[in-house]
């Protein structure tokens, strides 16, 4: 198994165990991401930010102001993490947004329609030691 099927297969099965707990009931779980990357932070501080995901949101009225990220830490560890995203801008960042703590989670980032980004990601361990995250939208 390659790296890139390891890491669309874990996602796959940490948001279909997200939905599930969360009482998801639709295929949203599986649903396949476009792009997926990796972060990582220790406890009591924010790891270095992880820009490996460009979205493009279309200029249609119709578009819903954000993009789902989903993520979760290794499985089988004891891993815990808090992860913020935002729209990576040259000027004037947004503010961070939280996508949960925990073992794993699905969150909104607002993304304006008409606009292409990098996503930006970052990892706080809530647990002893590194967690290592992996996200995707």
């Amino acid at each position: 198994m390659n790296a890139a099927h390891f890491v669309k297969s874990f996602l796959a099965i940490t948001t279909a165990v997200v939905a599930v707990s969360a009482g998801v009931t639709t295929g949203t779980a599986d649903a396949a991401y476009k792009c997926t990357g990796r972060a990582s932070g220790w406890p009591g501080s924010w790891g270095s930010v992880s820009k490996q995901c460009v979205h493009f949101a279309p200029n249609d009225p119709k578009w819903g102001g954000y993009i789902i990220v989903g993520w979760g830490v290794q499985p089988g560890t004891s891993q815990q993490a808090c992860v913020e995203g935002r729209m990576s801008r040259y000027t004037n960042p947004d503010k961070w947004q939280s996508l949960g703590c925990g073992k794993g989670n699905k969150g909104k980032i607002a993304w304006p329609r008409n606009s292409a980004s990098m996503l930006e990601i970052r990892v706080k361990s809530a647990s002893i030691g590194v967690a290592l995250v992996e996200y995707g939208i």
